[in-house]
């Protein structure tokens, strides 16, 4: 009878024992097969991202489609600004100092500035958006806002005008914003602060361009500098009161990955070139030297 009693608990041990190793096997084995489904994943995300970028660079040189050996990618090609816009937001983040540059002129199929296809701003009147709404915004950003133009028919006679605004109200002379209304949105992205409506002929003496297919006179470019925000970096936006010319490219390539349903998706936005910044702070003489 002891003996029989004995042989049960063994029995039972031996089960437990077993039961315990079996689940322990269990979960090694589930885990190990997790990790090679979520290292597999990864590396199909891997090579649609791969994909996507290579679509981003095939773009740029004018290839929208194609095969790759990890994968296919799509990518489309917009303009910044729809035909008949009046509306912009500027893509690059701007810190204090840094510039952005909202153009009134348009270009030819190579990139010349023109206004061959009836595109060139004509209208009198902007309004500039800046600032992260809703965010702590310590130190508010002030704006600078430049508008060169030309004053004759051949572009030669080039000239800026400017005005600057701060929300802050330091002791630099800016005029304050427009804290009247409603917010300021611009491409259905709401901004802290805005100008009031900057009439480039009566406030600021800017040239009024009367065709729109005439480059000259009139004004060529808006030029907007971030002033004071040197913890936290800010976008701003234009309001016209007349059609924008095309500002760039807005590139979006979708890659997928080979025998995969995994894809990734990559934004790249390609305004049209301007000045870099450090140029609004030299001196230039367009024949001879410079002497004081």
């Amino acid at each position: 009878m002891r003996k029989s009693a004995h042989a049960g608990q063994a029995l039972l041990i031996i089960l437990l024992v077993m039961a315990v190793v079996l689940t322990i096997g269990l979960s090694v084995v589930s885990r190990s097969i997790t990790d090679i489904a979520v290292s597999q994943k990864e590396e199909e995300a891997a090579r649609a991202f791969s994909a996507a970028e290579a679509g981003i660079e095939r773009a740029l040189i004018g290839e929208t489609t194609g095969t790759l050996d990890i994968g296919k990618f799509r990518a489309t090609i917009n303009d910044l600004v729809e035909t008949g816009g009046t509306e912009f937001v500027l893509p690059p983040l701007l810190s204090s100092g840094d510039t952005a540059a909202v153009w009134l002129v348009g270009r030819d199929g190579d990139g010349n500035l023109g206004c061959d296809n009836s595109d060139c701003y004509t209208g009198e009147d902007i309004r500039v958006c800046w600032g992260e709404e809703g965010a702590t915004i310590t130190p508010t950003p002030a704006v600078e806002i430049s508008i060169i133009y030309t004053d004759d028919s051949d572009g030669e006679d080039v000239r800026i005008a400017r005005a600057t605004y701060d929300p802050a109200g330091r002791s630099n002379a800016f005029s304050g914003p427009d804290t009247g209304g409603s917010a300021c949105t611009v491409q259905s992205q709401t901004f802290a602060f805005k100008t009031p409506e900057i009439e480039l002929k009566d406030y600021l003496g800017v040239t009024k361009r009367d065709n729109s297919n005439d480059q000259h006179p009139g004004p060529q470019v808006v030029r907007i500098r971030m002033l004071y925000n040197t913890d936290q970096v800010h976008q701003a936006g234009l309001l016209s009161d007349d059609p924008l010319p095309p500002q760039g490219d807005f590139i979006e390539s979708v890659g997928t990955a080979e025998g995969s349903d995994v894809t990734r998706k990559i934004e790249v936005y390609k305004p049209f070139r301007d000045l870099p910044p450090i140029f609004d702070f030299g001196v230039f003489s367009g024949s001879g030297g410079i002497s004081k």
